[in-house]
């Protein structure tokens, strides 16, 4: 059975998954997007992910016409046209079908539903290395489909041996293309506050983290996270990944270090609990 998808209030099958070359978030690239993925079958988070679409949509000023409540229900029967299984879920709203740069209806609403995807074990057991480049992404705060320097830059990032990039300025790290950072250093688990997408994944760590190290939301600039002890990105699909190399600098031992397993622990232990599931009945 192949996957099923929703599109403008309609299940459909994969190849009839098509907009039209006119639509805005194609053609103009004005769109947002949220992703996510199950644990148990079961949607993670997926009030606060909810949230952040909608967030995101204020944020380039795109008018959604449907309640938070209707966009779960079309996920939910959306998951129950496909196999059991767990997913990765991608809910994209674009801005329709234009002849110009305005909006002229409702947007473009989808939302995919595909098996998740199995990372390869050496990311957790060996870690991976980032390229720091410098770059600010526009409007950072929104999760929009601008991904042109972030699919240049991780292409690089490939060719060199990288595995992502992981964006900065003069006075602060950032994040990675796909996914946020923490590093230990000066006896601290930092994340910066900043200049940021505000990770799900990220998010969580924040309030359920129980460690022998303070965890601290403020900014660092590239030379404090070159002098790290620790460091790891996060993200809803890869979940939590030991980052072992930055450019030519070797991050502690080369090794994966002992609080990152224990982070990574907590946050499987606190998926697969089953804690994170909880009433929907307040959106923000």
């Amino acid at each position: 059975m192949t996957s099923k998808h929703f599109l403008n209030g309609k299940i459909v099958d994969e190849k009839d998954l098509l907009i039209s070359p006119r639509d805005l978030g194609y053609l103009r690239g004005y769109a947002v997007f949220d992703f996510l993925k199950t644990y148990g079958g079961k949607p993670f988070k997926l009030k606060e992910h909810i949230d952040r679409l909608y967030h995101s949509a204020e944020l380039v000023g795109m008018s959604v016409p449907w309640s938070k409540e209707q966009v779960i229900q079309w996920i939910e029967e959306t998951m129950a046209a496909n196999e059991a299984g767990e997913k990765f879920i991608k809910i994209v709203l674009s801005g329709g079908k234009s002849g110009d740069l305005l909006m002229h209806g409702e947007p473009t609403i989808i939302i995919m539903v595909d098996p998740a995807v199995i990372y390869p074990e050496t990311y957790f057991k060996d870690g991976v290395a980032l390229i720091a480049i410098k770059h600010e992404r526009y409007n950072c705060h929104a999760k929009s489909n601008n991904y042109i320097e972030g699919v240049k830059r991780s292409m690089e990032a490939q060719e060199t041996g990288g595995h992502e990039p992981l964006y900065y300025n003069d006075d602060q790290v950032f994040e990675g293309a796909t996914s946020n950072v923490f590093i230990l250093q000066g006896g601290k688990l930092k994340t910066p506050k900043s200049n940021i997408l505000a990770g799900i994944t990220r998010e969580t760590l924040l309030e359920i983290l129980d460690l022998d190290v303070p965890v601290s939301v403020e900014d660092f600039t590239l030379d404090t996270l070159l002098e790290a002890e620790e460091i790891f990105t996060t993200g809803s699909g890869k979940e939590i990944v030991p980052v072992v190399k930055v450019n030519d600098t070797v991050i502690g031992d080369g090794k994966v270090g002992p609080l990152t397993r224990e982070v990574t622990r907590q946050f499987r232990d606190y998926t697969l609990s089953g804690k994170w599931q909880e009433k929907r009945e307040t959106f923000s």
